[in-house]
């Protein structure tokens, strides 16, 4: 199966379990919109915020080294299961050390950051399931390295529908608010606890050696800063409107993230399917594989360009049809937010080789730390003068400059030749023609989504001019794979980057 085959159906089976497993709380919008206040769903979303840093501190960087080593490790079997041992076995230490720290300290430690959201219960329940969580995802992260994209669905889609049952007898039946919510999370991450424990019993065996963990160790850590500063720039805009502008405010904005989260979720499942067949090409070295990798780049430029677009201009239609009206000013901000999970999604391409290059990894922080210093400078001088769109812009310009940072870094060491004016020329265009229509309105509902489908097309015919000199190339290989005919959909891509080179 070509590279582009196997990237488009694994990306479609991690699109739609990652949206089940990372975005269950976009599926359960309106349930939350109709069940909480803004004032709810904003300490909510501070408690998710908060989960995120915590998670970098209970596992420093441990869990990626699953999947680096597994490509030294995969003919040794038994060395294999050691190194994943002692890491998983270092991890459920190091978590049970830091929550128990956490629950009897964090009122005082986090109280700069969660401003008069209470800690308890509501923290420290998101404290707990932090303690959980790392299993699940590095269980995942095993089933995405080894491309069993199947059982990743079957594992993540039970994990959601643990969830989604919970949250509902919780939230609805026994009408525990946001309580409710927090509890659901907790108990479905414990059960999961367990049940990657078990699935994974055959493949590791329970150690801590120091052999294998100084190599994790040296691979994992210089990714906490690179972790700790993502989590920054992806929590940043709503801590600091929780505590300069209230709690509802940050719950409005929230609802808005969600709606662009469908962007950073498609960008993470394509990332889930890509960098296997990164790390395989990138370790070959052909020539071949890595003319594959450049092809498959413009294509995911061009499909995520279009995406956020999508979300952009649809951004009033889908706030409206998945959230109550209290929540209706979160269409402002979605484009703008929207165009910051596309600049993810071409970051993802062209980080790939500094988690490969084990001489390079130690280069990874540069970006996001660069690109957290900013959202946190920018949000802090924008969110008081402008309040939901300067903390969108403030999200925005951070993740641009981190994918800017990482594209000049990243050239030093990937055999690659990405086309990286292409991509930003797309970008650019795409964001500006997404802005400039996503207010115009016609004066009927049916006019308006008829305008704003044809400005898609447009695009698209000006992502083919941009990236591939042909401007219908995007409509041709659509009408292909309408006529089931994806390796002739494949051929038209790699016969236009050939062109090109």
């Amino acid at each position: 199966m070509s590279k582009l085959r196997l990237l488009g159906t694994n990306s479609a089976i991690y699109a739609g379990t990652s949206l089940l497993q990372k975005g269950s709380a976009f599926l359960l919008l309106p349930l939350y919109t109709l069940y909480l206040d803004p004032q709810a769903y904003g300490v909510l979303a501070i408690v998710t915020a908060v989960n995120g840093l915590l998670s970098i501190v209970f596992t420093l960087g441990l869990t990626g080294a699953v999947t680096r080593f597994y490509f030294e490790f995969q003919d040794q079997p038994a060395q294999l299961a050691e190194f994943w041992g002692s890491i998983l076995v270092c991890v459920l230490l190091l978590s049970a050390a830091v929550g128990g720290a956490l629950l009897v300290f964090g009122e005082t430690m986090l109280r700069p950051i969660i401003g008069d959201v209470p800690f308890w219960p509501y923290v420290a329940l998101g404290v707990m399931a932090c303690f959980f969580q790392p299993f699940l995802t590095t269980f995942l992260s095993v089933l995405q390295t080894r491309n069993q994209a199947a059982r990743y669905a079957l594992v993540s889609l039970a994990h959601f529908a643990l969830t989604t049952v919970l949250t509902i007898v919780l939230v609805v039946v026994l009408h525990q608010g946001v309580l409710g919510a927090l509890q659901a999370t907790l108990a479905a991450a414990a059960v999961f606890f367990g049940v990657s424990l078990w699935l994974l019993r055959k493949d590791i065996t329970p150690c801590l050696r120091w052999r294998h963990l100084r190599p994790a160790f040296a691979y994992g850590l210089p990714q906490v800063p690179h972790a700790a500063a993502s989590q920054v720039t992806a929590t940043t805009d709503r801590l600091i409107l929780n505590a300069q502008v209230g709690t509802a405010t940050a719950g409005v904005y929230s609802v808005g993230a969600m709606m662009a989260l469908v962007v950073e979720v498609a960008a993470q499942s394509v990332n889930r399917a890509y960098m296997p067949l990164s790390m395989a090409a990138l370790k070959s070295g052909a020539p071949a594989e890595l003319a594959q990798l450049r092809a498959l780049g413009a294509l995911v430029v061009a499909g995520f360009c279009l995406l956020g677009a999508g979300i952009g201009l649809f951004a009033r239609e889908m706030v409206w049809l998945f959230a109550s009206p209290a929540f209706a000013a979160a269409a402002d901000v979605v484009p703008v937010l929207a165009f910051g999970g596309v600049a993810s999604a071409i970051y993802y391409l062209l980080v790939n080789v500094l988690f490969f290059d084990r001489s390079a990894i130690r280069y990874l922080p540069l970006g996001t730390l660069a690109a957290a210093g900013l959202n946190v400078g920018l949000a802090l001088l924008l969110v008081p003068r402008f309040g939901l769109m300067g903390a969108a812009w403030a999200t925005l310009l951070a993740q641009v400059l981190a994918t800017v940072l990482i594209a000049v870094i990243g050239s030093r060491f990937d055999p690659v030749r990405w086309d990286h004016g292409r991509y930003a020329l797309a970008f650019g265009g795409s964001l500006a023609l997404t802005l400039g229509l996503g207010s115009f309105e016609l004066g009927g509902l049916g006019a308006d989504i008829a305008a704003r489908v044809a400005a898609l097309a447009l695009l698209g015919v000006l992502l083919g001019v941009v990236l591939w000199n042909r401007p219908l190339i995007l409509a041709e290989a659509l009408m292909r794979l309408l006529s089931r005919q994806p390796a002739a959909a494949a051929a038209l891509f790699a016969g236009a980057h050939r062109t090109q080179a």
